[in-house]
C-alpha cells in the first residue's frame, strides 16, 4: 500500500473552489471505510502516546442517524471526539472548515465522507445539504455549533451558530451534545503547542439526545426557533463540561435549558437530573 492515492472522490465542486464533497450511497460509504480504517489506525496510536480517552454515553451511538454537537476547547479536540466515536464502531462525517480541504489531505478527507463549509461564502449553506445527505443514509455527523475555539475565559461553550439547529429541525434528527475535558493539560485552547500526558485521561461524555421542535409549514426553522434551540443545545454542553469538571453549571445555561424544557417537556432531556 506504500504510495498509495486515495481514489478521487465522487462529489461536485463547489464552482468558487477546488473544493468537492463526499457522497453517501452505499459504494461510497464503503470506500470511505476502507480509507478511514488505517487512517484511525494511525491517528488512535498518536492520541495514545499523548493521552487515554474515556467514554461514557457513547452506548447509543451506531443506532442510526444522529447529530453530534461537541464542546470545542483544542485544536486536537476533534481527533479526541473521532476516535471516542470510532471505537463504537462508527464512522463520524464532520463539518470542517474548508482550507484544510486541499491537495492531497482534501481528497482523503472528502473520501473519508468529511463535509468542507465554505466559510463567508454564498455556498456556505451547501454543506448543510450534504450533512443531510449522511444523515438520510443513518450516518453520524458531526457540526461544532460555536464554529470556532472558545475564547471563554473560564472555558465554557460561546454562543452557537444556528446550523446545527437548523440541520436538526429541517431532519428531525436529535442533537447529542457532547463534553470532553483533560485536553487543557494537554492543548490548552488557542495553543500550538503539544504537552504529552499519556498518563492523564480526556474524558468524553456523550448526553441525551435533544430532540428538535417541529419545523414551519415551510420545513424549515424561523430564525427565532433555530436562535433559541441553537442556545438549548449550547446549554446542553455546557451541562456535559461541568459534569465532567464536577462544578456547577452557570446560571445562563440552567436559564436556557429550563425555559426550553418549559415549553417542549416532550422533546428533551434534562441533563442537570442525570
Amino acid at each position: 500500500m506504500t504510495g498509495a492515492q486515495p481514489p478521487a472522490a465522487d462529489g461536485r465542486a463547489a464552482a468558487d473552489s477546488e473544493v468537492a464533497y463526499p457522497r453517501f450511497e452505499p459504494a461510497a460509504l464503503k470506500r470511505s471505510l476502507f480509507w478511514a480504517t488505517p487512517t484511525a489506525n494511525a491517528i488512535r496510536v498518536l492520541i495514545r502516546a499523548l493521552t487515554r480517552i474515556e467514554s461514557t454515553g457513547d452506548q447509543q451511538l451506531g443506532h442510526g442517524p444522529v447529530i453530534l454537537a461537541p464542546f470545542h476547547a483544542s485544536k486536537i479536540d476533534p481527533l479526541v471526539i473521532a476516535m471516542a466515536v470510532w471505537r463504537r464502531g462508527v464512522l463520524p462525517h464532520f463539518l470542517a472548515k474548508s482550507s484544510i480541504f486541499k491537495g492531497f489531505v482534501g481528497r482523503a478527507l472528502v473520501t473519508m465522507g468529511q463535509i468542507p463549509v465554505l466559510r463567508a461564502s454564498t455556498k456556505a449553506g451547501d454543506s448543510l445539504i450534504h450533512a443531510k445527505n449522511a444523515l438520510a443514509a443513518g450516518q453520524a455527523v458531526v457540526i461544532y455549533p460555536q464554529g470556532t475555539l472558545t475564547k471563554d475565559p473560564e472555558l465554557w461553550p460561546q454562543v452557537a451558530k444556528t446550523g446545527v439547529a437548523r440541520l436538526a429541525v429541517e431532519t428531525g434528527i436529535p442533537v447529542i451534545p457532547v463534553g470532553h475535558w483533560g485536553l487543557e493539560d494537554v492543548m490548552p485552547v488557542h495553543s500550538s503547542r503539544i504537552r504529552p500526558r499519556p498518563f492523564d485521561t480526556v474524558r468524553v461524555r456523550f448526553g441525551d439526545p435533544i430532540v428538535p421542535p417541529a419545523p414551519d409549514a415551510h420545513g424549515t426553522a424561523s430564525a427565532q426557533l433555530a436562535r433559541r434551540f441553537s442556545d438549548r443545545v449550547t446549554a446542553g454542553i455546557a451541562a456535559e463540561v461541568a459534569h465532567l469538571r464536577g462544578v456547577e453549571l452557570p446560571e445562563r445555561f440552567r436559564i436556557a435549558i429550563r425555559d426550553w424544557d418549559a415549553e417542549h417537556p416532550s422533546t428533551t432531556h434534562d441533563e442537570e437530573a442525570r
